[in-house]
């Protein structure tokens, strides 16, 4: 099982739908609401005041899309295979930093 927290200060009722079925999330202090799903793999949304199924803000895979469900990630599980590279050296580089 994973456990997914969400900041929601303003809704009465938050849901974790995960295949069609949603179940209630634990309101917490301060906004806070928790709840579980399952794990790798799994694919899931909040939804808010029994509105429409929203993605996790900070998810790190959304695949059908940013206004599809997240998807639970096991990010130890990725087999790493860049140990030995050490980066481009700073000197010369250029960086670049945009604001819209």
């Amino acid at each position: 099982m994973t456990l997914l927290r969400v900041w929601a200060p303003l809704p009465r009722s938050v849901e974790l739908d995960s295949g069609g079925r949603r179940t209630p999330m634990d309101r917490q202090d301060g906004g806070w609401w928790t709840g579980e799903v399952g794990g790798p793999d799994t694919d899931y949304s909040f939804v808010l005041d029994g509105g429409d199924p929203r993605p996790d803000p900070r998810s790190a895979w959304q695949p059908q899309g940013v206004h599809g469900p997240s998807r639970v990630v096991d990010h130890d599980a990725f087999a790493w295979t860049d140990a030995t590279w050490r980066g481009v050296p700073l000197a010369g580089s250029v960086l670049y930093e945009l604001h819209v």
